[in-house]
């Protein structure tokens, strides 16, 4: 019976495209309504990792993942680079990353105007 209720679970499961998921993020960061390009800032990537449960502040913590981000010394991150730091921090922190890849893709993606404030 457990195994029934799982499978049909696993069917109702949405994977998004790791692109779509990152150009979803990217467009929920309040700078995106000025600039016409995807690039994730950390905090963005935070609040994704977090919704995933990538980040669970015991095998991997914000600090981990801002250390890997930090090599690119930039505020935000295009797609090529987001994929070196995944690579990066799968590598370091012993993941899986088909098994991380699938936590993105398959978290909530944020609604357009997260995080974003009244406009004047």
């Amino acid at each position: 019976m457990t195994s029934t209720n799982d499978s049909e679970r696993e069917k109702r499961i949405r994977i998004v495209p790791l692109r779509t998921m990152f150009e979803a993020f990217c467009q929920a960061h309040p700078i995106a309504d000025i600039i016409d390009i995807y690039l994730l800032a950390f905090s963005q990537l935070n609040k994704w990792f977090l919704s995933a449960k990538v980040i669970d502040m015991s095998r991997v913590t914000t600090t981990d993942a801002f250390l890997c981000f930090f090599q690119f010394q930039k505020s935000a991150i295009d797609y090529d680079e987001f994929l070196i730091f995944l690579d990066d921090l799968t590598d370091i922190k012993k993941l899986d990353l088909d098994e991380v890849k699938f936590k993105l893709q398959t978290c909530v993606k944020p609604t357009s105007n997260e995080n974003i404030g009244p406009k004047k």
